[in-house]
């Protein structure tokens, strides 16, 4: 199979095609997950002070993000590269939507619901294909004396998701996760993934043809925290 053969932006639509994009591409016997994303997020309040949308960038891994260029730029036709990447943004977009969009939200433990995704747009920056999108809530949510928290994960655990990290990947920039018109107070954390034993061994045992079980990638799923004081 040829990366033409796939759907551009289905790498992040659903676990089965993260899988068929991610087979276009040599991987190492044994190794698992097979691919990263980068992620940065950003709470976003109105003048209420409510939470009102989680603005989230991700930023594919290198390799990955060559393979979508070259097929972006060999595509038949005169279509401008601009506007080929905004295809791929709606095509990103069109299947996220179908995998609540990578993302589970609780407040103080129960799920929050989330809107419909907007501002999309897609770009290729220093030779990664960086993919941004505002992730609304389904009602905005009040947060103080609350904490609302988030994790971005591949379900299979194909492809691993984390908060940027600093260069000796050891710890989550301080920008990985930050809050725009927050009240005053209001705090940010991100708590690293503790998988059990088991789990981590059975992820390692998968290769390349292989994807985990539904929800495998939860355990390896870093937490972001956003609270605020009452």
């Amino acid at each position: 199979m040829t990366p033409t053969a796939i759907g551009i932006g289905r790498f992040l639509g659903s676990a089965s095609l993260a899988l068929t994009a991610w087979l276009v591409i040599p991987q190492t016997a044994g190794a698992h997950p097979h691919g990263w994303v980068d992620i940065r997020v950003e709470g976003v309040f109105d003048a209420q002070g409510d939470l009102t949308a989680l603005r989230q960038r991700w930023r594919m891994d290198p390799l990955y993000s060559q393979v979508l260029m070259e097929e972006i730029s060999s595509a038949p036709g005169d279509t401008p590269l601009a506007q080929r990447l905004d295809a791929l943004a709606i095509e990103i977009r069109d299947n996220l939507a179908t995998q609540q969009n990578l993302t589970r939200i609780t407040l103080d433990g129960r799920p929050i619901a989330q809107g419909d995704v907007t501002a999309i747009n897609t770009e290729y920056r220093d030779q990664r294909m960086v993919f941004g999108f505002t992730l609304p809530l389904a009602e905005p949510q009040g947060l103080a004396g609350h904490t609302l928290r988030y994790r971005v994960f591949d379900p299979t655990y194909y492809i691993e998701m984390l908060h940027e990290a600093d260069a000796e990947g050891t710890a989550p920039l301080p920008d990985a996760l930050q809050l725009r018109d927050a009240p005053p107070g209001c705090t940010t954390r991100i708590v690293a993934a503790d998988p059990d034993p088991d789990k981590v061994m059975e992820a390692a045992m998968l290769d390349k043809t292989q994807q985990g079980e539904p929800n495998l990638g939860r355990f390896f799923a870093e937490t972001g925290e956003i609270a605020c004081p009452d």
